[in-house]
């Protein structure tokens, strides 16, 4: 998915060579490795709350300048990023319906019009309700805050900055998860990713 935006990017008149990309809850990021193996990247940015995570990532990530960590809340994010890519994995799904829709919202912040966002979530189905039901039961469940997501309720959300491009239900994850690709509107373009700068601090709400 990644490579097929890579190739659509660098026809792009004017574009700059790679992808600039932004992983929101990334904390020890399981993806990091493969996206830069595998996907030709100028810059990865990092977000999460998680000191303790953003430390793991830190030593494996020191000597790549394209790669930049943030000590931020998705929830009023301010970041000086235009990505071609902002996603996340897990994330949305961890507050009430009205953070739900900020979080939701605030890739599209990061990212530049034309850019694709990518956001998966646990969704209700009645595979996912009997396998959760059934770790519940015998306490094995470890995600108390973890609230399935209809599609509509996030569609509603994510239709108010861009294009739905896919919608679809991974089954095979037994704790059935939606993805959703939206490209973003076209209008005005953002200031440029910069330069790496470690762990960038900052207070959250």
């Amino acid at each position: 998915m990644f490579a097929g935006f890579a190739k659509l990017d660098s026809n792009k008149p004017g574009t700059q060579p790679g992808l600039a990309i932004v992983e929101i809850g990334g904390a020890n990021s399981c993806f990091l490795d493969r996206i830069l193996a595998g996907v030709g990247c100028r810059q990865y940015d990092i977000v999460d709350t998680n000191a303790y995570g953003l430390s793991l990532l830190e030593p494996r990530t020191r000597a790549d300048n394209r790669v930049r960590l943030h000590q931020k809340s998705v929830l009023g994010l301010e970041m000086e990023a235009a990505a071609d890519i902002v996603f996340s994995v897990g994330l949305v799904e961890h507050f009430d319906r009205a953070h739900t829709r900020e979080a939701l919202l605030a890739h599209f912040d990061v990212l530049r019009p034309g850019g694709a966002a990518i956001i998966t979530f646990p969704t209700p189905t009645l595979l996912y309700r009997v396998t959760r039901g059934l770790a519940e039961m015998i306490g094995v469940w470890q995600f108390p805050d973890e609230r399935p997501l209809k599609p509509p309720e996030v569609l509603d959300a994510v239709r108010e900055r861009g294009e739905v491009l896919q919608l679809k239900t991974l089954w095979p994850l037994i704790l059935t998860q939606g993805i959703v690709v939206v490209r973003k509107h076209e209008g005005t373009r953002l200031e440029p990713l910069r330069g790496r700068e470690g762990i960038v601090t900052t207070s959250t709400p």
